[in-house]
């Protein structure tokens, strides 16, 4: 549905997590009718812009320049503009910039509104098969090693479903510290989500420790781990 006073408005939108038909009809009209996209990476958008012919003014709004850009999104909205935030993939703010500008945008009197999109965490949830009534999001795990064990022993626990994102190469550690810690803990993990490689591995730690060491890892990660006794 079309939204009808789109005027000095920001937008978070959600923007999908691989393929690019996952997008809805409201997030399309959106990108449409706003006058400023700030995004994570203007080259990514840009690919889907163009995918749906959109053609708009991008500004890049990642971690380091989110400060210095918040300023240029005021600006923009004070002029009675409308701004529509988008990340690479998924929603923005969940462990991708842009808290930062939309608690500005609050601050200063603007109307912040949702564009709900697809989420890699609830993808990757639903691909598990895990109990999800009850379940936590750790975010990316450590990248030292002395500081993983005890992050797993602090996040994971009985009766609650844990979502976290790991990194290519720091994958197989990370599954290895996970084994040593919560040998028996069934794990879920999911890659290329809608996309045309998607995979999907599953097993207890200490199995998927052993078999991540043999083989080669490409991509970003979202691990889901089910601790089924204390």
């Amino acid at each position: 549905m079309r939204e009808d006073n789109l005027r000095g408005v920001f937008y978070v939108c959600g923007t999908p997590i691989g393929n690019l038909d996952d997008v809805t009809f409201r997030l399309i009209e959106t990108l449409k009718a706003v006058d400023l996209v700030a995004c994570e990476d203007t080259r990514r958008t840009l690919k889907l812009l163009s995918h749906y012919g959109i053609k708009k003014p991008v500004i890049s709004l990642y971690e380091h320049v989110e400060r210095v850009r918040t300023e240029a999104v005021l600006e923009a909205l004070s002029q009675g503009k409308s701004v529509a935030l988008v990340s690479d993939a998924g929603m923005p703010c969940v462990s991708d910039p842009g808290a930062r500008v939309v608690a500005a945008v609050r601050a200063a009197g603007c109307e912040v509104r949702v564009i709900p999109g697809p989420s890699s965490i609830t993808a990757a949830l639903s691909l598990s098969g895990f109990p999800a009534d009850r379940f936590v999001f750790g975010g990316f795990i450590p990248r030292k090693k002395s500081q993983r064990r005890s992050f797993f022993e602090e996040w994971i626990r009985p009766g609650i479903t844990a979502v976290f994102f790991e990194s290519p190469h720091r994958l197989p550690q990370s599954i290895s510290d996970l084994s040593a810690v919560l040998p028996d803990a069934r794990v879920c993990l999911c890659h290329e989500m809608t996309k045309v490689h998607e995979s999907v591995l599953t097993g207890t730690a200490l199995e998927l420790s052993e078999r991540l060491s043999k083989e080669k890892i490409l991509g970003e990660w979202v691990v889901v781990v089910q601790m089924l006794h204390s």
